[in-house]
């Protein structure tokens, strides 16, 4: 309806304009001409020889073109408040009936306007001076499921993957944690003794311990053996470990059973018997001293004892325990 309106309005425009172009070129035309014939004579009417410069008409020419300046900038001062007070009520009325929106989008390069002024602004300078971006970055998080969109649409694996490629991360935590306070903490939150219990195979640690170790030096080197001997050697009894060791022999009743001729072998046999108790004692007392070299010792070889037939028989008393 409006469109037609408009068109209906042009027509009587058009048709004027087509009757007064031809009219205007013709006028022009003509005027042109008459202007380059006139001039000479125009030039000498406007500047007479003769004639004083102040009693010229070209003097009084410039002086009303001087007049009618000043007349125009005082008329255009007016106009301008004047459009002043009436352009804004008449564009607010022309707004109203008019759809910008459409207008921009049908006629405007919107594309070309943008990147016309980006092109000519460093949004950086206007962003940092006149958005508050605190304020900003308040209300965005504030609106924001911040942990609902990390999850959904960040790979947290090759974020933290990439982190820790670039991170030294001994060296972070050397610097910036107290590792005392940490262990301090996790010491005082743990027991340790049942973590141990449970998760720890004692036996494989003793084990691989004892294999890596060198127990023989480290006692050598460690350990006062002369003082773990004395203590040893002071909490037992010696006596009686020997007077049991002869008591179990009974070399008494072992002398009284020799007869004959078989005299001598059981003299042996007795000796050999108090050799064996007294290399039971010695190697008693050599487990406490921790001695080794008596070990794997042969008996020493005793000269054979002859006993003559009528020898009296020996009566030894016997021992009381």
């Amino acid at each position: 309806m409006t469109t037609s309106i408009q068109q209906g309005l042009l027509v009587p425009v058009d048709l004027a304009l087509g009757i007064a172009a031809p009219v205007w070129r013709l006028a022009s035309g003509t005027t042109r001409v008459a202007a380059r014939a006139a001039a000479p004579w125009l030039r000498l009417s406007l500047r007479p020889p003769g004639v004083p410069a102040h009693l010229q008409p070209g003097h009084w020419l410039a002086e009303l073109a001087l007049a009618g300046a000043d007349r125009r900038e005082e008329l255009g001062s007016r106009a301008v408040h004047r459009l002043d007070v009436v352009v804004p009520v008449t564009a607010g009325v022309v707004l109203d009936r008019i759809d910008l929106t459409e207008i921009v989008l049908e006629r405007v390069d919107l594309e070309t306007v943008v990147t016309t002024v980006l092109d000519r602004l460093d949004l950086t300078a206007v962003v940092l001076e006149r958005v508050d971006l605190q304020a900003v970055v308040t209300t965005v998080l504030d609106r924001l499921d911040l942990t609902e969109i990390v999850l959904e649409r960040v790979d947290l694996q090759a974020v933290v993957t990439t982190v820790l490629d670039r991170l030294d991360l001994t060296e972070i935590v050397l610097e910036r944690v107290d590792l005392q306070a940490v262990v301090t903490t996790v010491l005082d939150r743990l027991d340790l003794t049942a973590v141990v219990l449970e998760r720890v195979d004692l036996q494989a640690v003793v084990t691989t311990v004892l294999d890596r170790l060198d127990l023989t030096e480290i006692v050598l080197q460690r350990v006062d053996l002369q003082a773990v001997v004395a203590t040893v050697l002071a909490q037992t009894d010696l006596v009686a470990i020997a007077e049991e060791v002869i008591d179990a022999v009974d070399l008494p009743e072992i002398i009284r059973e020799s007869t004959g001729s078989m005299a001598s072998d059981t003299v042996r046999g007795a000796r050999m018997q108090g050799i064996s108790a007294d290399e039971a004692v010695g190697r008693a007392v050599d487990r406490l001293l921790l001695r080794h070299h008596r070990r794997g010792e042969p008996l020493p070889d005793l000269p054979p004892v002859t006993v003559s037939e009528d020898a009296p028989r020996s009566h030894a008393p016997e021992r009381t325990p």
